[in-house]
This record gives C-alpha cells, structure tokens and sequence, in this order.
C-alpha cells in the first residue's frame, strides 16, 4: 500500500511541467523513503480554508497546481488578503523553522488545487537533517519575507482605485486565462480593506476608463483590457514581481 503511495507521488511529479518538477526534484533530491511514503495527495476546491491562523501545525502543504492567497484577520471582522502564491510553494515551514508551534497566517485557495501534504514530525526529521532543503527553505522563507514587506508598504499608498485593481489582476492571473470572473463587491472590500462606497467607486472609475466591463455579477476583461491592467499594476509596484512563483 505505502510502495502505491509513493508510486501515486512520483507519478505525479513526473506529469508536471519542466520548472516545478526539476523544482520539487531537487527539493526531494535527499528526502528519505520513509518521507516519500508519508506524502499525501490532497485536491480542494476552490475557497478553501486549509490552514487557519493560530491552529496548531500538524501537516506541511506543498502547493503543486493551483493557487493560494494569505489573508490576515482583525479583531473587527476585517480581513486583507496580503499575498497570492502559485506553485511550487510550500506552507509550514517558515513557523517551524522559527521554532513556532501555530500558523501564523491563514491560507485558502482561489482555484482548484492539488497539494502534497507532509506530516509535520515527519517533516521536521527530515529537514533538520537535508542541508540542501534546508538551503532552499532558507532562500525562500528571507524572499517571501523582503517580498511581502516590500509589498505592505507599497499598498500603505495605493488609493481605492489601485487597490481594487491590484486585486483584480491578481484575481485574473490566479484563474488562468479566462476572459470573466465573478467577484462581489463585499469580496472585493474584504480583501482590500476598503469600504463597499469606496469599492463602488473605483469599480466606476475603472469602467468608465476602459478596464473592464459588468454584467450580472461578473466582470468581463478582454484580452487587451487585461495586458493593460497588468502592465499598469506593474507599474504601481515599480518592477516588484507580485505575481510570480515566490522562490
């Protein structure tokens, strides 16, 4: 059964595309076999919460399809959706490499996604003995970190419009190449921490110059529309690369 397990593992690494799988190959390069057998394959639907901020950490996540956004909750009910991830990113290893015992942020998906879930002690065996992943979390977990900061303080000076947009395209660049996603204007105050007026307002404004378009609850964006949202947002982080694969 464990040896069908790890078949089901490999056979999935194998299927995906150069990048993540000469990625995760090198990331799993020195894991032992008892780390390959342990490894869970897990699909979710899209909003999916599978990690709550404070919750005990018992399983490491590594997002292999799909994509994630990390959200902070206020005491008010407010919630703000700080960063977008895609594939390969692992979820789990900054707490533990910090000796913390919860997450510290929670994590939901924004399309369907697929993940191979570690045990944590497991987990911690191993990477405490791989100095190659060790490496390779430390790269990660010192760039998502400059990253984020870097974002935070961008987004202190976005106006309404910026932020609205922003979230669009990062929306748009987490469902693929559609040409229409349906998103409320509650969603959209929620993850910017803006107020429904304001988000009313600037959904008119970026009509009204040429964005995008609405019609029943859904926002429609041609190809065009969308390399212009993206080439502006761009600009708004000044070169800072928002929407790649954090590494």
């Amino acid at each position: 059964m464990l040896n069908r397990q790890m078949d089901r593992v490999l056979d999935l690494i194998a299927a995906l595309d150069d990048e993540r799988r000469n990625y995760l190959n090198k990331y799993l390069e020195n894991a032992p076999i008892s780390i390959l057998e342990q490894i869970e394959i897990m699909d979710m639907k899209e909003g999916t919460v599978f990690i709550y901020e404070g919750e005990q950490i018992e399983k490491i996540y590594i997002l292999v399809d799909g994509g994630v956004k990390a959200t902070d909750q206020y005491r008010d009910g407010v919630s703000f959706e700080y960063m977008w991830f895609k594939p390969i990113k692992v979820f789990g290893t900054m707490e533990i490499l910090l000796d913390m015992d919860t997450y510290r942020t929670s994590l939901t998906t924004v399309t369907v996604s697929r993940f191979l879930v570690i045990p944590r002690r497991a987990f911690e065996k191993w990477i405490n003995h791989d100095e190659k992943a060790l490496r390779i979390e430390a790269k990660t977990m010192g760039t998502y970190l400059l990253t984020q900061a870097k974002m935070a303080r961008a987004f202190l000076f976005f106006e309404g419009k910026q932020r609205v947009m922003v979230f669009i395209m990062a929306t748009l660049d987490m469902n693929g190449g559609g040409d229409s996603i349906r998103l409320s204007r509650q969603s959209i105050a929620d993850s910017t921490g803006l107020s429904t007026r304001t988000v009313d307002r600037a959904m008119k404004e970026l009509m009204d110059e040429g964005y995008l378009r609405c019609r029943g609850g859904r926002l429609y964006i041609s190809q065009e529309q969308r390399e212009r949202l993206k080439q502006d947002t761009e600009d708004l982080w000044q070169g800072l690369d928002s929407w790649g694969r954090i590494l």
